[in-house]
């Protein structure tokens, strides 16, 4: 039951409006639910990915940490209860929202709800489960107090990316609709990835991966950005016609894709960068995931091993192929190593050809990024102590 009364909460009177223009001078919360966080013991990686997005959506963000138990009810209870400009438009949650016995954040949420909006945790909960199967036993729930919209992600940046993603078509016609706005978001255009998703407009792409990263396994994809608008659907042609060479007014080939495995052999980076090398290229860029012997603020992991969806290599013959039709003049190759690895080995390998150096690092950073997202990979990983954890179940 709500603990708010009046489902009006002081709206503004009905106006009609078209356009993508009611995030600007709006405010969100992002809410961090972890006592690991909280407590500084472990490394806080969901809130910053949800601020940078909201920021790039025009919003005002508020990054805040709390721990899991009564303090959720008592924050919510504060935000929501707010009104006027002091009003967050959206209080974005992660993390509390599984069966432990602290995990109270849904709990807390629908105390201070007015009404909920059950297809939004619907469409969350399809997206994760393209993924991993664990994604329905996360128990959030989304909907509205006053203008203030709230939603529940789960605590892996898995779970928050598809949230991101989902989510980002959305907000401007969630806050305008919280305003009473009518006759909006008719003429929406959204960017969509090249598996068809849509990919949030604000994660910013980062820079190319040239060198040999010191990542953990199949976090070596964290950092790299996300494929642009209008990909067209997955190719894997085998031959690839320079761009130069087309005809007039002709739409570009696909990129050349000479491998998108899912192995258990070991992987080496100078073989993957020799296979690409071709002499119309003039730039070959590399990316190697490494195992290192720390993760997630926890030191001494001594070995991984990494277990795969049956659907995992056809999975990464699509990523790998949206990739080469994105890029019509790249060669492409990637292979992500399954089974038992040891500290210094690669997991993932990435090899990339291009005429010029800024599509060659561009392409390198989309394919990394797509096969961290999408590629179903877990891994089991273990630590001196005798300690084991998963890493992806919950992604």
């Amino acid at each position: 039951m709500s603990e708010h009364a009046d489902p009006a909460h002081g709206r503004p009177s009905r106006r009609y409006e078209v356009g993508d223009t009611h995030l600007e001078g709006r405010s969100a919360v992002v809410v961090v639910v972890s006592s690991s966080a909280a407590s500084g013991t472990a490394e806080d990686r969901c809130g910053p990915l949800l601020r940078d997005w909201l920021r790039g959506r025009g919003l005002d963000v508020t990054l805040r940490v709390i721990p899991d138990g009564p303090e959720v009810l008592e924050l919510l209870r504060n935000l929501t209860s707010a009104s006027g400009p002091a009003a967050p438009r959206f209080v974005i949650t992660t993390g509390g929202t599984g069966l432990n016995s602290d995990d109270v954040t849904p709990e807390s949420t629908a105390r201070v709800l007015e009404r909920e909006s059950p297809g939004i945790m619907h469409a969350l909960w399809s997206a994760g489960l393209r993924k991993t199967p664990t994604a329905v036993m996360s128990r959030g729930v989304a909907g509205h107090a006053g203008q203030t919209f709230v939603v529940n992600l789960p605590g892996s940046r898995g779970g928050v990316k598809d949230g991101m993603t989902v989510l980002d078509p959305l907000l401007d016609h969630i806050s305008a609709q919280l305003e009473d706005v009518h006759g909006h978001g008719e003429d929406r255009s959204v960017t969509r990835s090249a598996q068809g998703e849509v990919v949030p407009a604000a994660v910013p792409d980062s820079p190319g991966h040239g060198v040999r990263a010191d990542v953990s396994g199949h976090d070596a994809a964290d950092a790299a950005g996300t494929v642009g608008a209008r990909v067209p659907a997955a190719s894997s042609s085998a031959d690839a016609a320079a761009v130069d060479d087309a005809a007039p007014g002709a739409e570009p080939s696909a990129g050349e894709v000479l491998l998108a495995l899912v192995t258990t052999d070991p992987l080496d980076a100078a073989e993957a960068q020799r296979a690409v090398q071709n002499p119309r290229c003039g730039a070959v860029v590399g990316f190697s995931g490494v195992i290192r012997d720390h993760d997630g603020g926890k030191d001494g992991v001594t070995a991984l091993e990494y277990s795969a969806h049956p659907s995992a290599g056809e999975v990464m013959r699509d990523v790998v192929g949206g990739i080469a039709s994105a890029h019509p003049d790249v060669r492409l190759w990637a292979a992500h190593r399954i089974g038992a690895l040891a500290v210094g080995d690669s997991a993932l390998e990435v090899a990339v050809a291009a005429g010029h150096r800024r599509e060659a690092f561009e392409a390198c950073a989309q394919l990394v990024d797509l096969i961290k997202e999408r590629v179903p990979i877990w891994k089991r990983q273990s630590f001196e102590d005798g300690q084991h954890n998963w890493v992806g179940l919950d992604a």
